[in-house]
């Protein structure tokens, strides 16, 4: 059964239009965000008076819009851009540029993974890695994007939606908790096993939600313990039934039918739909237009090309992989859709239903702003309301009425006097620090995500290209070998059962030996081809590269029992190689990395999460291992070395030097700022006393890496 793309929310009547109209008027940014700030000024006027914060200066605001648009403080080249720019239109010039650059989708990328929990070691993960950063970089609405991924079938990989229910292994009370709070800020995981006790959520509440999953199932076609490939499929019967377990007679247990608990909005005169369902009929015409025009099937379009194989794709594999292969019904149950499950995606990106457009609203704007409007930021329900619940409603509808764009919603938030405030000194009581926060008259100090922090670093310090001459850095590097030495037996005597863990003697692995590198590079990571991930690559492609031999299968099988043939001894022994590396680093962006990092990574020490846990944050607290990572990390030392191919190293050397030049373009780098008079007298003490000055300047820019200002957001 083909899988349907359900793209627009319209009535059939729409597809059958014979003509395009005019479009109707898109969603503007800046007068949203003032409408916006108009709003919060009369909320807050029904309260008591809190302090309010200056807008921040222009230089601030550059950096602010560059690290929370495209996750990285701003280049020199960007800087005089931006000063060059007529002083009343800088500001929005610099949105519009960053948000059309690829770093935004990099940034944003990262935003979904954390909310959507994108691990790239799952079942699915890296394509769904990669699928989420192309629904950021096309800008694909929101509503699409979550029907997408609730409810996607088939092959984990070529159907890369699927990665999102298979996280959770398919298991309809993990994901109905999922969904629930991911997509609607609603914690009903509690009710799984009694009625929620701080919210009006029943434990049948939640057995009706996760009717909606209980037929999906995790699939393993498997040949000789060999997996072929995980699918994501729909069995006959549900698995949910009530009442559960253990609490009634079995026999009168019967099988739950899927309810979906949320309420709607009534209708009514609400004009943000009226406008959602203009701009969606107009983009479902002007669609079918493009096809018509191509003399396309609309079916053909949607359901894409039937799945075959070639007769060159089995060459190479095993008589019995290829059987098992030809078996594999790509248009039958291994892909069936779910009904369930589409359903229920219908009914969470409705949008009457308030808490869907309401959660995201409220989370997007705690991520630029610093605090949401409902805190925690998934937390919905009545006895946590909004602090702002007017501003709360206005902006989510026009989220709505923009169609779920989520460019627009971005775009609106940082054009608000709510986002370009600046911080209350330290010195004013935190009580009113807090009250102020709270009322959107001052933004809460934000410390840079781990992602932002890295490649900021690495832009200061030059590390995206090289930037030291081929041979002035030649290091020894160490590494640690395991290397096999062949041991006679007696054939006279048994053979010797060799141990399964541990000692120096362990049984003899197939292929080369593992060679384990110390902290030379911990802090670099994979780099993810995001459009290679998302190739529609025939199901055999990737099956042949798994698939062992049977003689591969037995010697896994013996090696995993412990017992080896006579004679197959093998001794390990552990040696130490040094070798010259010509060590002139070059560091890619964290945020194209497999994420989440390994543990003990860079990004992890600095709060990115393993993204297991539904209820796991980001912790941006400090602490002492991120401190000693930023002193003594080959990252923060490798960025502070000054490399010959550097704009800033003719300033300190040859004809061309000046050394006030110098420290203020490192200032500038590093801060996005000049340096005070007071700083540019002790920057140049520090060049003075220094054996050279590129050491001297090492230095400055160790500092500045290691201060509060380089890493907490202005």
């Amino acid at each position: 059964m083909k899988v349907r793309l359900y793209l627009l929310s319209v009535s059939a009547l729409a597809l059958c239009a014979a003509t395009v109209g005019a479009a109707p008027p898109t969603a503007n940014p800046a007068a949203t965000a003032q409408a916006v700030d108009k709003l919060l000024a009369q909320e807050n006027a029904g309260g008591p008076k809190t302090r309010e914060a200056p807008v921040v200066d222009d230089l601030a605001f550059l950096r602010r819009i560059s690290i929370d648009l495209n996750g990285r403080i701003p280049t020199e080249a960007e800087i005089k851009k931006f000063v060059a720019w007529p002083a009343d239109e800088r500001r929005t010039k610099a949105i519009e540029d960053f948000m059309g650059r690829d770093q935004y989708a990099d940034r944003w990328a990262i935003f979904y993974s954390d909310l959507f929990r994108v691990r790239y070691g799952s079942d699915g993960g890296p394509a769904l890695q990669a699928f989420v950063h192309n629904a950021v970089r096309t800008n694909e609405p929101y509503d699409v994007l979550t029907r997408k991924l609730i409810s996607a079938s088939g092959r984990a990989g070529s159907q890369p939606e699927t990665g999102f229910i298979l996280g959770d292994d398919a298991d309809p009370y993990a994901l109905t908790g999922v969904v629930s709070q991911v997509f609607m800020g609603v914690r009903i995981s509690c009710a799984q096993c009694h009625n929620h006790p701080f919210d009006v959520w029943s434990q049948k509440d939640f057995y009706d939600l996760a009717a909606f999953f209980g037929k999906t199932q995790r699939v393993e076609h498997r040949v000789k313990m060999q997996i072929l490939g995980i699918f994501l499929n729909e069995r006959p019967t549900t698995t949910i039934m009530w009442p559960p377990e253990g609490k009634g007679e079995p026999n009168a247990r019967a099988a739950v039918k899927a309810r979906f608990p949320f309420e709607m909005a009534a209708d009514g005169p609400n004009k943000q739909l009226a406008r959602f369902k203009a701009l969606r009929e107009w983009q479902a015409a002007e669609a079918k237009a493009k096809i018509a025009a191509k003399g396309t099937n609309i079916d053909d379009i949607i359901d894409g090309p039937a799945t075959g194989t070639k007769k060159d794709d089995l060459a190479g594999v095993s008589a019995e992989i290829k059987a098992a292969l030809r078996k594999l019904d790509l248009e039958g149950d291994l892909y069936k859709a779910s009904e369930l499950r589409r359903q229920l995606a219908e009914s969470v990106t409705d949008p009457r239903n308030r808490l869907y457009a309401q959660s995201f609203v409220n989370r997007v704007w705690a991520e630029l702003v610093g605090r949401g409007f409902v805190n925690p930021i998934d937390d919905f329900r009545g006895d946590n309301p909004a602090s702002h619940p007017k501003t709360l409603d206005y902006l989510a509808d026009e989220f709505v009425a923009s169609g779920f764009d989520f460019r627009f919603l971005v775009s609106t938030i940082v054009r608000t006097d709510a986002y370009r405030r600046g911080h209350l000194p330290g010195t004013i009581p935190a009580i009113e620090r807090l009250a102020a926060e709270k009322a959107f008259t001052a933004t809460p100090v934000r410390r840079m995500g781990s992602e932002a922090l890295f490649d900021s670093i690495v832009q200061a310090g030059h590390l995206f290209t090289p930037k030291h001459r081929p041979g002035e850095n030649v290091t020894t590097v160490v590494t640690y070998q395991q290397v096999a030495v062949a041991v006679k037996e007696d054939p006279t005597k048994p053979s010797i059962k060799p141990p399964k863990l541990g000692g120096d003697k362990m049984p003899a692995m197939p292929g080369a030996p593992k060679t384990v590198a110390g902290a030379y590079d911990l802090e670099k990571g994979i780099e993810v081809d995001f459009k290679d991930a998302l190739k529609k690559k025939d199901v055999l492609e990737l099956e042949k590269m798994n698939a062992k031999s049977p003689e591969e299968l037995e010697a896994e099988m013996m090696m995993k029992s412990g017992t080896m043939p006579p004679g197959t001894r093998v001794r390990y022994i552990t040696k130490e190689l040094k070798t010259l590396v010509d060590d002139n680093p070059r560091f890619t962006s964290s945020m194209r990395m497999a994420s989440p990092a390994p543990t003990g990574h860079f990004l992890r020490v600095f709060g990115q999460t393993d993204r297991g846990s539904l209820d796991e944050r980001r912790d941006h607290s400090p602490s002492m291992r991120q401190a000693l990572m930023m002193l003594n990390g080959k990252l923060t030392n490798e960025a502070a070395r000054v490399g010959q191919l550097e704009p800033v190293a003719v300033l300190i050397t040859g004809p061309k030097a000046d050394v006030d030049a110098a420290v203020k373009l490192v200032y500038r780098e590093a801060l996005t700022r000049e340096p005070t008079a007071e700083e540019l007298t002790f920057a140049k003490t520090i060049l003075k006393e220094a054996a050279t000055p590129a050491d001297g300047l090492a230095d400055l820019r160790w500092a500045l890496f290691n201060s509060n200002e380089f890493r907490f957001i202005p």
